[in-house]
């Protein structure tokens, strides 16, 4: 059995890969601290049940959760995301402060889940000098390249510094895990750390249907993800919107800023503009399609980066359209899981969406089923708690 203590700024009810990891850990009769703040995600306040008053330490799944106080992202704006990382930094860092010191030698590893802001990192390198365990940092973003694509960086400066603490943090630690082989082989090449290792995130895994015959001449396409900013959104729906066939139908699930515009923007009867939906409802969205779409525009080193929604995707078994270069189009051409386009350019997206609704049904049903064998293979919390496991031996 191992004491394993995670530092990371989102936990349980917020959605992240982290949650899913922590409770195997438990069910594999291990013993997990979770720091964290008060959940706040993508909800502009905390959420139902939270507040400046706590609850600050729970038990969620078996998993001993200590909260620390923070400011909400109350707004995408530049200045509400800096307080919200700035509040978690400072306050992590006092809890920490009393916290190693009264647990010392009592943990064997501590990792940080480095998504945003990354220089959780920093936190682990320190305290678990005091604690006296070995570290690991679990990279999920790559900065400044992360922050420039949502708000935006001008000054080389700033760059230069936000990338010399995040190399720093990097050489310090004692186990990197990568959450892609991309990333891996990136790592390996530019840090000083000598243990890096492929660590996929893995995610929920529920009751679903898979391969459900689809008795109807209507092709569906499904986006499920953040509606922001950058081109990729918008022109994976606009190229749809070229294809001007009737019978086929684009399902938008998902927030973000630019969903009111984009909502008005696109009226066609084809295109079902969905919001916000829960876990079930996305099921019920997924047993319905024919195929996924991916879409990212990659800056830089974040072409490195896998998100979570691939993973998602797989576990559904369905083909995927990937709109994107580096380490998500290596995920469907490595595993033949769909169709590639690796650039914005609007004929070559409509004619990615053609090959995709003139495939045969045999066509799909040997990349679905490869979706599931990479699902299983790979993204499975079992198998990436088991990779740690031995990591951390």
């Amino acid at each position: 059995m191992k004491k394993i203590l995670i530092i990371t700024p989102y936990y349980d009810p917020e959605d992240f890969p982290i949650n899913s990891f922590a409770q195997q850990l438990v069910k594999d009769k291990n013993e997990v601290t979770v720091i964290t703040g008060l959940p706040n995600y993508r909800n502009f306040s905390f959420y139902r049940g939270y507040s400046f008053s706590g609850p600050y330490k729970q038990i969620i799944n078996n998993v001993k959760v200590l909260r620390v106080p923070i400011i909400p992202r109350y707004s995408n704006s530049k200045l509400s995301i800096f307080i919200f990382y700035l509040s978690y930094f400072l306050s992590t860092s006092i809890f920490l402060l009393f916290f190693s010191l009264i647990k010392r030698n009592k943990f064997d590893h501590m990792m940080s889940f480095c998504g945003s802001p990354v220089y959780v990192g920093l936190l682990t390198n320190f305290f678990s000098k005091i604690i006296n365990c070995q570290n690991s940092q679990w990279v999920q973003d790559i900065w400044p390249e992360g922050i420039e694509s949502t708000v935006g960086i001008k000054s080389n400066f700033l760059k230069k510094c936000i990338n010399f603490l995040q190399n720093l943090m990097w050489n310090k630690s004692d186990i990197l895990f990568a959450q892609s082989d991309d990333l891996s082989l990136f790592l390996s090449e530019n840090t000083k750390c000598k243990k890096i290792s492929t660590l996929y995130n893995p995610v929920r895994i529920e009751n679903i249907s898979r391969h459900k015959e689809l008795k109807s001449d209507k092709t569906i396409f499904s986006f499920m993800g953040t509606i922001g900013k950058g081109r990729s959104i918008e022109s994976l729906i606009e190229s749809f919107n070229s294809l001007k066939d009737s019978n086929i139908f684009l399902n938008i699930c998902g927030d973000g800023p630019e969903l009111p515009n984009l909502r008005k923007k696109y009226t066609s009867k084809n295109i079902i503009w969905h919001g916000w939906l829960n876990s079930n409802q996305l099921d019920e969205i997924a047993e319905l399609s024919n195929f996924f779409i991916f879409g990212l525009e990659n800056l830089g080193r974040q072409s490195h980066i896998l998100p979570s929604k691939l993973q998602t995707y797989c576990m559904y078994g369905k083909p995927i359209i990937c709109f994107s270069g580096g380490a998500p189009k290596n995920l469907i051409l490595n595993n033949k899981i769909g169709f590639v386009s690796e650039n914005f350019n609007k004929m070559d997206m409509i004619k990615t969406y053609k090959i995709a609704i003139n495939s045969t049904h045999d066509e799909r049903m040997t990349m679905s089923r490869n979706a599931i064998n990479t699902f299983n293979n790979h993204f499975k919390s079992q198998i990436t708690v088991k990779i740690f496991l031995n990591e951390i031996e």
